[in-house]
């Protein structure tokens, strides 16, 4: 009898299966040679320059000179080259070649629905205001943070997110120290050098001036203290992620020192929001990882001496602003407070869809400091709750992923969590879209949160498949 190895026409080949996981391992090793930044693909790289610019250049306060009833600020030209590139391009990255469906784009798709319902329902009483002309700006600015948050989806790998979250922590540890130095020497290397080397750059009027409360103000690459205050905490909690997944004592080093420095940087705007963010970070991460966290602990004692080294007596000022027998004596706490009673009765006219998105001219009324407010004026119980899911679904795809064991994909998705909900919180504090780095910022942190839980979804699908 013919033996049954070593003969025949398949003798020396491997089984089918074996030569189909050494084609898939092929191509994923092909694949993450090819990945950003090691890679000539144009895509990540415009994806990145725009995430670049969000904390280099104080793109909002650059209004190019360009005819038209919507401003034109720098970020609408490159977010045009993104979505020309990606339309013309042949290899699209992360969604191979699609803007897949999923409840985030669908939260993002309904809440701009009803925004723009708002607005034709109400648009011959805005037009008699005075409102339409603004209304139409904020739709048309809403929708390019939508546009954003579906090229980033698309274009992500998930083997690229590691190493676009390292560079975000990189430009926010700029960012941080430039912070700081403003502080210290009242120098901000982005109005002062950066914007003007635009055409249409317009310099804040109160850069460098103290408000009411003797605050000095620091702006970094924003048009509002605020604004920067939140960018660093919509970091932080990466940073942490990354801490707590460091293998050696010289990442453990590095990555203390990149918390440090945003939250020093945070601090040094002196804005109570300064330390409401970090403090929220903190709370979700001991939700998620208790344990690891307590081992930090001791990291709260340096921060102190750090914070001062950063900025001498702004985390003094930060405390005393928070202190109970302050906290609802402060103008700004005040404003915020009086808020409510104030615009009760331009809710209850329009209770449902409000009065039209983005009508409500706060320089004009009244100034809310308050996300969840001006939506409720503008957009309603209905369009509030639609953006509501807009944070419900990108928190759920990074949290599935976030309890996960995954020593590659966990810590971005525990970052993702923190930050949506760092973003939520802050939104009851300031008006989030209001400022475009933040809203920028967080659909690139919930695009990572999308391709993370799509990444899981494929693989506990081919996992059924197998078994």
């Amino acid at each position: 009898m013919e033996a049954t190895t070593g003969a025949g026409p398949f003798a020396g080949h491997p089984p089918r299966e074996s030569r189909v996981a050494t084609d898939s391992a092929a191509r994923a090793a092909a694949s993450r040679a090819a990945d950003w930044p090691h890679t000539n693909r144009a895509l990540p790289w415009l994806l990145f320059g725009f995430v670049a610019m969000l904390w280099l250049i104080p793109f909002d306060s650059i209004k190019l000179p360009v005819g038209g009833p919507v401003d034109v600020t720098l970020d609408r030209p490159l977010l045009i080259l993104l979505a020309g590139v990606w339309l013309f391009t042949t290899d699209r990255g992360g969604a191979r070649g699609s803007v897949r469906r999923s409840p985030i784009h669908w939260a993002f798709a309904i809440f701009t629905a009803i925004a723009v319902l708002s607005v034709l329902v109400h648009s011959e009483a805005l037009v008699r205001v005075g409102g339409l002309d603004l209304a139409i700006k904020q739709i048309a600015l809403l929708a390019s943070y939508g546009v954003f948050f579906a090229l980033a989806a698309a274009i992500i790998r998930p083997s690229e997110i590691s190493k676009m979250v390292t560079a975000m922590l990189v430009l926010a540890s700029f960012t941080a120290f430039a912070v700081a130095i403003e502080y210290r020497l009242g120098v901000n290397v982005f109005h002062d050098w950066i914007g003007p080397m635009f055409p249409g750059y317009v310099r804040p009027p109160e850069l460098g001036s103290v408000d009411s409360i003797g605050r000095k103000l620091m702006y970094g690459p924003t048009a509002q203290p605020l604004a920067v205050a939140v960018m660093l905490s919509l970091t932080l909690p990466f940073a942490f992620a990354w801490l707590l997944k460091a293998e050696d004592r010289r990442q453990r080093l590095i990555y203390a020192g990149i918390v440090l420095l945003l939250i020093g940087g945070a601090v040094a705007t002196q804005k109570k929001t300064s330390m409401v963010g970090p403090l929220v970070c903190v709370v979700v991460l001991v939700a998620y990882r208790p344990r690891a966290m307590a081992r930090l602990a001791p990291l709260a004692i340096v921060l102190v001496g750090v914070v001062h080294v950063i900025a001498p007596g702004a985390l003094g000022a930060v405390i005393d602003q928070l202190a109970p027998g302050t906290v609802t004596k402060v103008n700004t706490t005040k404003d915020r407070v009086s808020d409510y009673s104030a615009i009760k009765p331009d809710i209850a006219a329009h209770p449902l869809v409000g009065r039209g998105y983005g009508s409500y001219d706060q320089k004009k009324h009244r100034i809310l400091d308050n996300q969840y407010l001006g939506l409720a004026i503008g957009v309603g119980l209905i369009g509030l709750i639609g953006y509501l899911a807009i944070f419900a679904t990108s928190f759920l795809s990074a949290h599935r992923v976030a309890r996960s064991n995954d020593p590659e994909r966990a810590p971005p998705a525990l970052g993702a969590a923190a930050a949506i909900v760092v973003a939520l919180v802050s939104g009851a504090i300031l008006d989030f879209l209001s400022f475009p780095q933040l809203p920028y910022l967080f659909c690139f942190i919930a695009a990572i949160a999308f391709v993370l839980g799509r990444e899981r979804l494929e693989r506990s699908g081919q996992s059924d498949l197998r078994s």
